[in-house]
């Protein structure tokens, strides 16, 4: 028999509750709020309007215990991701941070897919900290695929005695393998505009290329410089660490910016780089551009170097 596993409170944790009752929600909230006051940690409880009326009812106020809205704290994957990464990252002491609640639950699939990696995604940004989590899946409302990538992205399930490894887990890199993940990918048209960059001191032609073609897009101004100072975040990395010709394509339809950088180097050996706040000293380039964008997708190119592709929109 599977023996339960504690949380180590000085480490990271990132667990999954499937439920089907409003009553085993409620009591795995309660063990897991109790658990983190009694830490010392700082503790989030956040949702719906209506999941978190429920769940403020069933919690005794505390000076450490706050509650907030998914609407308010979950815009975006990324931009959610990396508030929590900043948030223990600049915390002037070293805090335990503990967060139960759900995901937003999206339009449509793509969209949905990209909070599935978002999940997954936690383990590699919040790995280092002092973060807890226990992420909660509403069984009866919840589309099939929906849970079923959540038990992929979460290392361990249940609460408190009931708290176990998750057989069905994936790591971030094969998660993003994974059909359930809907990875983007290069748009099936030939490019917008594209270009050929053989020394570095060509980065200005492109950064013009694309602000030029992405006022197309009709994105807001904002959004398309993010994106084109993401576009030269690459481009510049791909010099520094790849090899020319490095290619520039670029896609550009309503609402939407895509672009692939693709050099001829030997690769970056880790998919998930840029995710990880970064050393003193270090190399900030793609953790930068993570920031600007809304997807940047690391893998190999079709001669063996490193290709990035990044989306907005």
């Amino acid at each position: 028999m599977t023996q339960p596993l504690g949380i180590d409170r000085d480490s990271y944790s990132h667990d999954l509750l499937v439920h089907d009752t409003d009553e085993e929600l409620v009591r795995a909230t309660q063990d897991f709020v109790a658990e983190g006051l009694d830490s010392g940690g700082q503790v989030l409880v956040h949702s719906s309007h209506e999941r978190v009326a429920l769940l403020r009812d069933a919690l005794e106020p505390h000076p450490r215990l706050t509650f907030g809205y998914d609407e308010e704290l979950y815009r975006s994957p990324t931009s959610t991701l990396f508030a929590y990464q900043r948030q223990l990252a600049l915390a002037p002491q070293q805090s335990q941070v503990w967060v139960t609640g759900t995901v937003p639950l999206a339009e449509d699939r793509d969209a949905q897919a990209a909070w599935s990696r978002y999940e997954s995604l936690v383990n590699v940004a919040l790995g280092r900290f002092a973060f807890h989590a226990l992420c909660t899946y509403d069984a009866r409302t919840l589309p099939g695929h929906v849970v079923d990538a959540a038990r992929a992205a979460h290392p361990h399930q249940g609460v408190g005695p009931l708290r176990r490894e998750n057989p069905a887990y994936e790591t971030p890199g094969d998660f993003l393998a994974n059909p359930l993940a809907i990875t983007p990918r290069v748009p099936g048209t030939p490019p917008s505009a594209d270009l050929v960059l053989r020394d570095p001191r060509e980065l200005h032609l492109a950064r013009s290329l694309v602000a030029r073609e992405a006022k197309a897009s009709g994105l807001p101004s904002d959004a398309r410089g993010d994106f084109v100072s993401a576009t030269h975040e690459v481009l510049a990395n791909a010099f520094r660490h790849g090899a020319p010709p490095v290619l520039l394509e670029l896609w550009v339809t309503p609402g939407r910016l895509t672009a692939l950088v693709t050099d001829r180097g030997p690769g970056l050996p880790d998919r998930m780089s840029g995710f990880e706040y970064p050393d003193r000293g270090g190399s900030v380039g793609l953790w930068a551009a993570r920031q600007m964008c809304e997807e940047l997708v690391i893998g190999t190119g079709p001669d063996g170097g490193c290709s990035v592709l990044l989306t907005a929109g």
